[in-house]
Parts: C-alpha cells; structure tokens; sequence
C-alpha cells in the first residue's frame, strides 16, 4: 500500500479552497469535506484509493473550476520545499518563520523536527523550538544526532513523522582530552564565538560545518537519518537550514574574498584567514549543480564564490544575503526557487555564471566578463532554466533611471563596511551610466593586494518598486545579466 503524508495534504486542500474564495464561490460544502479531512488526519496516512475518492466526491460537490481546483490542490500537496537561509536569520523575521510553518502544515499542523549533531539540544537548536512553538505555532522537537546515531532506524523513523525538518550547524564542542586537543591543532583557525542573540543560522566555527556533513553524509553516502530527511521532502514536507552546506557540490569552509582572490596564485599574500573548500560537496538536499553562500553582501564574499565555482569546476553559483531566504520548490528534480525576505529588507539573492571564465583565471586572480544578477523580494528564479519572473509590482527600470551617476566604492570587498557590492550595483542599474570602477585597498600587515571590480550594465536587466506598504518608500531593484571583471593590482 502507497501512503501519503495527510497533514501536508490538508495543506493542499486549504490553498485550493483560497482559490475559490477568491473567485467568489460558495465553498460551504468543500469546507464540509475539509472538516472530514480532518478527522482522518488524525491518522498518520491514508490509503491512497480513499484519498482520491475523497478528492473526487470535493469536486463532485464543488461542481465549478473542478479540475483547478483538484490542481492546485495536489501541486500544493505534493510540492518538495527547501528553505535556504542566508544566515544569521532574526527572531522576528515573520515573512520566513511563517513561510516555514505555512510549508510545513500551518499552524497547529506542521511537526518539525529540529537536528543537531550532538548528543543533546544545542543553544542554537533551543532557540529554532522556542522559535517555532512559542512565537509561530508550529509543534517542534529537538532531534539530537550523534555520528552513530545517524544510522540508528529509531532516530530515522522519527524524522520520518515530522512534517517539516531544520538543520542547525552550530553543535557541540568536543570534551578535552589528548587526541581531541592534538587534532585541534589542525582544524581551520575561525573560533567559535559566544552566539549572538535574537537570531539563528549565525555562522560557527567551520569544523563544525564539516563535523555537520560528515555526520550526515559520510563519504558522500547519505546516512539514515538523511534518507529519512529527504523522504520528508518527497512527501510534500520542509526542509531549512543554512544556504551553504545544502547543495551537493562543494562547500565552502573558511576565508574571505581576498585570501579566496590570491590563494595559490603568483601573487604574495597572507590574509587573515586561509581559504579552504571542501570539494566533496554538501547535503545533496538540492540535487543541481549550484555552489551556494551564505552571508553573502554582509561579509563581502562576492569573490570568494567566483573563485569556488571556478575551483570546483561548477559555472552556477548563488549567494544568500543575511536575515533573507530563497524557497525552492522541488529541489530534488525541478528546482524553483522565490525569494523571501524580512519586511522592508532591501536584501536578496545573487546568481554567478561564470561558464566563460577560462581556468588559467585561477592563476592569474584575473576574472573577466563574469556574468552576475541579483534578486529581491517575490522574484521567482527557475534553478534550471536560469528564467525569471518578477512580481506585478515591479517594473523595468530602463528608460526610468533615477540617478545620473554610478556611486563606485573604495573598499568594495569588505567585510567592515558591508553590502558594498550590492550597493554599488544596485545604484548602477538605476542611473544613467554604463559602468563603474570600484577598489578594495591594499596592507602591508597583514600582507594583502589591492583589488579593482568594474561593473558594466550595458547588457542588464532590471527591474524595481518601491516595496508594498513600506512607509517610507522603500525602493528595491533586481536586475540580470550584469557583467563583472575582477583584477588584483598588487601590495601599494
């Protein structure tokens, strides 16, 4: 007998009951069936033979816009849903906590279950439960995993119950001993610091990254608990977490733009931090070819994830900003993905082609012509197709440019003064130059090269609004097709 998970149906059911609201129908009787829904809800599944004879019998009784409504009601109920968050997600982003709850059953509804790879709940973990049940109505559950519980079928099987699922990153320090502390010695040098509060998906130290994937994947294999996450997912569930460790091409580890930029290259550089990715990718919980950042605008890391594409020989990449969320549907075959950010953020996500990049750029830290585009609230963004669809209340920008000149920066790849790349391009295709010539200053100590970014729009697209009910007229713009070149100039 096939089952279907009947929570994330009811789901369905109510979206395709909105439809009829809003076309003014009278839905007093599929309403009668909803109640009878359910009831049968209360059980864990449903034999499918019953499941579409109820189907039939609400359209029966519906009688107009049937076969709309049968689907939407099963595009919904069927639905895969991976929630990528850019890091450092605040407590009171309702726009993403609800989106969250919403995909995973609604209020009352939803089960998630919240995994850390621990022994027990992590701070961070407490936080997504309290999150979740005291401010947004979902039921959570804190689902410690340890390396060998990953392959315990009791853990998988209750993964298997939750309707929706939230992966922490930040998990338990090792105890003291000798070899613990030996092996310390060459972990990657970032320290975890204490969390900061209000928020999570804030980032931890890297080994805890990797202690995360290994746990999960090791060796590339999905562990127990991960086949029981991902069949979450094909039932219509949710799965969230940090953007950067759900792809299943390489992941990136520690460093910034500039160390990312001169890394083994003829140029002498010792940045602050090493960069090192891990080329055996992540979660695979987005089945495509896409290397994904986090805290992308916030810690200027633009450059790093060109070189990662270009050093893992992936041409697509996509950059999540902090405190903002790209919802893809369907991540295991036919992603799309939306994007969903706090009220009145002018935050988004950025997409990198860089499939006309020769590898000798590598060595030379000399990057031409890189294709990038940016995303803001409501854009819709085909993962396969590289097609997108703006909301209605955005309009193209050409012809409407509100600035005369480009703003260029002084120190565009910074991680002090942040967001520097987006809001230098973003004043770009909103005036009536062509391009701009942007720097990022060199040091003595630390040893550290001075770089030149120049945009060039003459081929963008873009299109903008001021946010809806924002007070203050709060103006986003997306744009694509916008061209980058990258070059390193040398120390002063």
């Amino acid at each position: 007998m096939v089952t279907v998970n009947f929570t994330i149906l009811l789901l369905g059911l109510e979206k395709a009951l909105n439809v009829l609201s809003f076309i003014n129908l009278s839905s007093n009787v599929c309403r009668a069936n909803v109640a009878t829904f359910q009831q049968l809800s209360r059980r864990q599944t449903v034999d499918n033979t019953l499941f579409f004879l109820k189907c039939r019998k609400l359209v029966r009784d519906c009688k107009m816009f049937s076969f709309l409504i049968l689907v939407t009601f099963l595009s919904f109920a069927f639905g895969q849903n991976l929630v990528l968050i850019g890091g450092n997600l605040r407590d009171d982003n309702a726009q993403v906590w609800n989106k969250m709850v919403q995909l995973a059953g609604g209020k009352g509804v939803a089960r998630i279950g919240v995994i850390s790879v621990s022994n027990q709940n992590t701070i961070e973990g407490d936080r997504v439960i309290e999150n979740f049940v005291r401010v947004y109505g979902a039921n959570a559950v804190g689902i410690p995993v340890s390396q060998t519980g990953a392959n315990d079928p009791v853990v998988a099987n209750l993964v298997k119950e939750q309707t929706g699922i939230f992966i922490v990153e930040d998990s338990e320090d090792k105890s003291w001993n000798f070899w613990n502390w030996v092996t310390s010695l060459v972990r990657p040098t970032d320290v975890a610091t204490e969390p900061p509060t209000g928020m999570v998906c804030y980032e931890s130290a890297s080994y805890k990254r990797q202690q995360l994937i290994d746990t999960l994947r090791p060796f590339g294999q999905d562990s127990l608990v991960l086949a029981a996450i991902k069949t979450v997912l094909k039932k219509g569930g949710m799965v969230a977490g940090n953007a950067a460790y759900m792809s299943k091409s390489a992941v990136i580890l520690e460093g910034d733009s500039i160390s990312a930029l001169v890394s083994g290259t003829r140029f002498i550089s010792f940045p602050r931090m090493p960069y090192s990715i891990r080329k055996e990718g992540g979660l695979a919980l987005l089945n495509t070819d896409y290397v994904i950042e986090s805290h992308l605008s916030e810690k200027g890391r633009e450059v790093r994830l060109m070189r990662t594409l270009l050093e893992s020989d992936v041409s697509r990449g996509l950059g999540v900003d902090e405190n903002t969320a790209l919802v893809v549907n369907n991540p295991l075959s036919r992603p799309v993905g939306q994007v969903i950010t706090a009220s009145l953020d002018v935050t988004g996500v950025l997409y990198f082609d860089v499939s006309d990049i020769p590898t000798p750029s590598i060595t030379n830290a000399l990057y031409e012509n890189v294709t990038f585009s940016f995303f803001t609230a409501d854009d819709v963004f085909d993962l396969t197709s590289e097609s997108v669809t703006y909301p209605p209340w955005k309009e193209a920008i050409a012809g409407q440019e509100w600035f005369k000149n480009a703003v260029p920066s002084n120190d565009i790849l910074s991680r002090a003064g942040p967001s520097q790349w987006r809001q230098t391009a973003r004043r770009l295709i909103d005036c009536k130059e062509l391009n701009v010539t942007s720097y990022s200053p060199s040091s003595i100590v630390p040893m550290i090269p001075a770089v030149q970014v120049i945009f060039n729009r003459q081929r963008a697209v873009g299109f903008g609004a001021d946010l809806p009910g924002a007070p203050n007229n709060t103006y986003v713009a997306s744009f694509q097709r916008m061209m980058a070149s990258v070059k390193v100039l040398g120390i002063l």
